[in-house]
């Protein structure tokens, strides 16, 4: 997510300097980010779907961030759909995202810079630094490598 927030921001403050690499970091650093993102935050919301634990240390905070996400997927999806290569792979896709394709950057850009006001506002800063704790140190006694 972090690496999809500074492309953004790249994208946003940056983009009348970086004239024709513009296509490339958005289509690119940005857009197949997004697409990984897209399939990482499937498995999550499985993951929450099926898991007991997870949902019972879920806050209010959490689950205002999975709107915001939720939203940021939605039109995401619906930008990129009317690009390559989605074009071509999921033709059915853009025809029926199509009444949103309008409205999409625009909400894509004001949830992001609305989810990060919250995030700073809130403790959602915080609970994302927390978060961030404890799935490095799980993932480290996970994947313990014995030398």
């Amino acid at each position: 997510m972090a690496l999809l927030l500074i492309t953004g921001l790249i994208i946003d403050l940056l983009g009348p300097w970086l004239a024709q690499w513009l296509p490339l970091v958005r289509s690119v650093a940005h857009g197949y980010v997004g697409a990984v993102f897209v399939f990482v935050f499937v498995i999550y919301l499985i993951k929450i779907g099926v898991s007991k634990k997870m949902r019972t240390v879920f806050t209010a905070t959490n689950y205002v961030d999975l709107i915001f996400y939720m939203i940021l997927v939605v039109t995401g999806i619906s930008i990129a759909a009317a690009n390559w290569p989605w074009i071509d792979v999921f033709p059915w896709l853009s025809t029926t995202l199509f009444p949103l394709v309008i409205y999409a950057p625009a909400i894509h850009v004001a949830i992001t810079y609305i989810w990060i006001v919250f995030s700073i506002v809130f403790p959602g800063g915080f609970l994302h630094g927390l978060a961030s704790v404890y799935l490095i140190s799980h993932l480290k006694r996970r994947f313990k490598t014995t030398r």
